[in-house]
This record gives C-alpha cells, structure tokens and sequence, in this order.
C-alpha cells in the first residue's frame, strides 16, 4: 500500500508534468498570436489538471489541497468563458481566440505545491 507522501509525490509529479506542458502551449498561444490551436492544447491539458486534483487532491496535506483548490477555481472560470467564446461560431486552428479572464493564474499556489513536490522528492 503506498504511503501519503508516495500518493502525493505522484499525483505532484504527474500535475508538474502538465504545468509545464501548459506553459510550453501558453507560450506558444502567446507567441502565435492567440491561435486557437494552441487555446484547445491548453483546454486539453487543464482538463486533465482539473481531473487530477479533482481524483487524486484528497492525497494532499490541507495547505495543498487548498492550493489545489485555487489552481481548479481559476481552470473552472477559465473553461466557462473559453466554452462561453468558443460558441459563438466555429473557429479554424490559425484564428484568433483570446477572452479577458479576471481569474488570474495562481502563481503563488503553484509554486507552493511545486516547492512541496520538491520537498516530498528530496526526502
């Protein structure tokens, strides 16, 4: 039977895993001027965040379930305005897609469940 800290590590693991490959797409949705592919990779890829913390974030010690938490409050906006755009009509891979989101990234939560990843690993 794994141990809290094991279940933590590997659902942490797995969440650092899709942190950066949001990061990669969000630069690239950045740097492509907001193409719609790369908002669907980051649709793809928060769903599967939301996902595991939604199944797997009760392994964490209360302080990190509630960044957790932050990190699917801020998804969850996120994907209603997106579905809320992306409605409007069909849109091709090379359009446009960008919404204004007053649902910031949480930074500072994400970087306490990355330092307490590092801190899990470490041990």
């Amino acid at each position: 039977m794994r141990t809290e800290a094991e279940a933590a590590s590997e659902l942490l693991g797995s969440l650092n895993m899709h942190l950066k490959r949001g990061q990669v797409a969000y630069d690239n949705y950045i740097t492509s001027g907001k193409k719609f592919l790369y908002a669907k990779i980051l649709k793809n890829n928060n769903e599967r965040i939301r996902q595991l913390i939604m199944t797997q974030g009760h392994c964490l010690p209360p302080k990190q379930q509630t960044d957790a938490i932050d990190l699917v409050a801020h998804i969850d906006i996120w994907d209603v305005l997106w579905e809320d755009l992306s409605s409007d009509k069909v849109h091709g891979l090379n359009d446009e897609f960008s919404f204004e989101n007053v649902a910031t990234f949480p930074k500072e939560s994400v970087a306490s469940l990355i330092t307490y990843y590092s801190t899990i690993i470490s041990q």
